[in-house]
Parts: C-alpha cells; structure tokens; sequence
C-alpha cells in the first residue's frame, strides 16, 4: 500500500477547516486555487501518523469534509483534539 504525496499547489491553497491535535499533528482541509483538469479541487493532508488516517485529493466538498471529519474521529483515539476551525476565506 502507498501513501499518497499531495501536490505542491496542495500546499500554497488555502485552508477551509484544519484541527490541531496535543501531540501536535494535525489534520487539514484545503481547497486547490487552481484545480485539476479531471475535477480535484479538494485535499486533505494529515500528519497524525495513524495507520486509519491518509492524505486524500477529492473532487466533492461533502467527500473531502466527510474524510476530514473521519481523520479527526480516529485520531481522538490516541491524541486529544485541541482546536478545530473553520477558517472565513472571503
């Protein structure tokens, strides 16, 4: 099994929500600023290092959030979430 690498423009994208964990990881949704031909807008980069958790690209909002939202549950499991934000992008 392979652990997707995101993209660079991943990276230089803003953030719709991110979630911060105690031990310090962490777990992103971002919206690209110039999506993919085929449809990817969305990307979700963690660092949890929890085997139940991935890095995702999606071309959906409500799928990119649902993965999101399902990082977060699993990771509470070993790490307390801190702080969970949506961020006003305008």
């Amino acid at each position: 099994m392979s652990y997707l690498i995101l993209p660079k423009r991943a990276f230089n994208s803003p953030l719709i929500e991110y979630a911060n964990f105690q031990d310090e990881s962490f777990v992103n949704l971002i919206k690209l600023n110039k999506p993919y031909a085929n449809g990817i807008l969305y990307a979700v980069y963690e660092t949890t290092n929890n085997p139940f958790c991935s890095n995702g690209l999606f071309t959906k909002y409500e799928k990119a959030k649902s993965k999101f939202e399902l990082m977060i549950k699993n990771h509470t499991y070993k790490s307390k979430l801190i702080k969970k934000e949506k961020i006003n992008n305008n």
